[in-house]
């Protein structure tokens, strides 16, 4: 009896992992922007032209997004996106190898106004049970 055995790249895995932290930036910030102006996907979906059943399944991962469309995404919640290239950290004891410790890579979101601490995790899970 053969076992499925999945193999990913370091590469691939490096990629999924900085495409899942950016798309929880986009979730953090529209959760926060939300809770303080009220503002919905579907206000999102207006100012940049799309249905707003694509914007869901961007910030759900079931679309991939593109640089682009993130810039465009922060544009209509007010925010800044922010992007930094940082040196690897070796994480003992981690699975995840070298340069993808969390905190060393955390997002957090940004507005004009300065940088916001980021959404606690139950904020997030419970603004994702809505998309």
């Amino acid at each position: 009896m053969s076992s499925l055995r999945i193999s990913i790249t370091p590469s691939r895995r490096a990629a999924a992992r900085f495409i899942s932290r950016t798309r929880r930036a986009l979730q953090k910030a529209l959760l926060e922007e939300e809770r303080k102006s009220g503002l919905t996907q579907s206000d999102i979906a207006r100012k940049i032209d799309v249905h707003r059943s694509v914007i869901s399944r961007e910030l759900r991962g079931t679309k991939d997004i593109s640089l682009g469309r993130i810039g465009e995404l922060a544009w209509a919640m007010g925010r800044v996106p922010q992007l930094d290239f940082v040196e690897p950290q070796a994480v003992t004891g981690s699975n995840i190898g070298l340069g993808f410790e969390d905190s060393s890579l955390r997002t957090h979101t940004s507005s004009s106004e300065g940088t916001f601490a980021p959404a606690t995790d139950e904020m997030l899970k419970t603004s994702l049970r809505a998309l």
